[in-house]
């Protein structure tokens, strides 16, 4: 078996799991996992568990191995709903109530949490990489790793961004560009919230208050805006290291949510390393 070759011989392993659909921010995770290991490997199955009933997820194999492999990964791995959960499947990845916290009852962290930790477990690596854009996935599976002794560093990476501020997504792109500017005011109450604290304000209620007053929308609703412990995932009512400042609006029957990750005074007073792309064509 491939995987097993690798390991044999002392590889350094890099994983990307993906859904597929692949776009700039995968091209990051993936060019990271690239240049700090032997191999990297990126991973394409739309996890059936985290969708609801009916859902079909839109990609095109053939396509995401291209962009994989330009973007530097060794191997592309697909696999089925057959292979991945078949009948009788039964377990997963319980984190008491975290998995709602973040994105609210309706939320699927649990099941993709599950979903990333069987690719772990497959792919063996000895890094797995995932995106700051989806920062309750990101910090779960970095702590169900960490607490199921599993051999593997979980590598946090910054959020890729259009030059408008709006983070690149795979269900951001059946968006106009008309849309994606509206969307953009959100990342601008994220940010304003941030330079805020960094200032010295700490009222949470007070903070949020102001940050509404920058979030115009015409063609899509907000949905919440939230300063939570990155720890606990719970809101804050006074300012405290780490945290996440996190928005959702809701357009075109999804839930589209925006984040900054801040972890540290440095991120805090300077902003997040984000990388920063020209919006795609359309």
């Amino acid at each position: 078996m491939f995987i097993t070759d690798l390991v044999r011989r002392g590889k350094s392993i890099g994983a990307v799991p993906t859904m597929g659909a692949l776009h700039a921010g995968h091209a990051e995770l993936i060019r990271r996992a690239a240049i700090e290991n032997d191999v990297a490997i990126v991973t394409v199955y739309p996890n059936k568990i985290q969708f609801k009933p009916g859902v079909n997820y839109d990609f095109n194999l053939e396509e995401d191995i291209a962009f994989a492999l330009r973007a530097g990964a060794s191997a592309v791995i697909s696999s089925n709903d057959t292979e991945m959960f078949p009948s009788g499947y039964r377990t997963f990845v319980s984190q008491g109530d975290y998995q709602i916290r973040l994105d609210g009852p309706h939320g699927f962290l649990k099941e993709a949490v599950t979903g990333c930790i069987r690719w772990i477990c497959y792919t063996r690596p000895t890094r797995s990489y995932f995106g700051l854009k989806d920062i309750g996935q990101a910090l779960l599976v970095r702590r169900a790793v960490a607490d199921l002794l599993l051999d593997c560093e979980v590598r946090l990476v910054p959020t890729v961004r259009s030059k408008n501020g709006v983070p690149i997504s795979s269900r951001l792109r059946r968006f106009n560009h008309s849309e994606l500017d509206e969307l953009s005011c959100l990342y601008t109450a994220l940010n304003h919230l941030r330079k805020e604290i960094a200032r010295g304000a700490s009222c949470v209620k007070d903070l949020i208050e102001s940050a509404r007053s920058l979030i115009t929308l015409r063609q899509f609703e907000l949905e919440f805006l939230r300063i939570v412990g990155a720890d606990s995932f719970e809101d804050q009512d006074k300012i405290e290291l780490p945290f996440i400042i996190i928005g959702a609006v809701r357009a075109h029957g999804l839930r589209v949510f925006d984040n900054i990750f801040v972890p540290d005074r440095a991120t805090l007073l300077d902003g997040p390393p984000d990388v920063w792309v020209d919006l795609p064509e359309r």
